[in-house]
């Protein structure tokens, strides 16, 4: 018997039991998380809005306004980290919840936001101009 031919045929089976094991524990988080949503390619959102800690979750929030769009009801951000969600600092558009909130908002702004991860997306809740 060839000792080289036996060792790989053991080491094949304990990589895939490795990886099925490794899968499996996955599977198992995505679950607990009530599942991963779209998250649109960005790290460390979740839309797990059906979780009890998600749903209480408010995320706060300071940047600079990019862009205002009235008639979709969203906002650009080019905000910094957003420690309740682990966000690290990036540019992106928002939904915001009161559209009269974005009556007064010009490009060039510095806000302070609270923002809440609803299932199409985060959703600013609150937006007001810092001095």
């Amino acid at each position: 018997m060839n000792p080289l031919k036996n060792r790989t045929g053991v080491m094949t089976g304990i990589l895939a039991g490795l990886t099925g094991m490794a899968l499996a524990g996955t599977l198992a988080v995505a679950d607990d998380m009530g599942g991963m949503g779209n998250m649109n390619g960005m790290s460390g959102m979740s839309s797990g809005m059906g979780s009890s800690s998600a749903a209480s979750s408010v995320g706060h929030g300071k940047g600079v306004v990019k862009a205002v769009d009235r008639k979709a009801g969203t906002v650009t951000i080019t905000h910094g980290p957003i420690k309740e969600f682990g966000w690290s600092g990036m540019t992106m558009a928002f939904a915001v919840k009161h559209r009269s909130d974005l009556s007064a908002l010009k490009k060039g702004e510095n806000v302070r936001f609270d923002v809440i991860q609803d299932t199409q997306g985060p959703v600013i809740t609150k937006i007001e101009e810092l001095p």
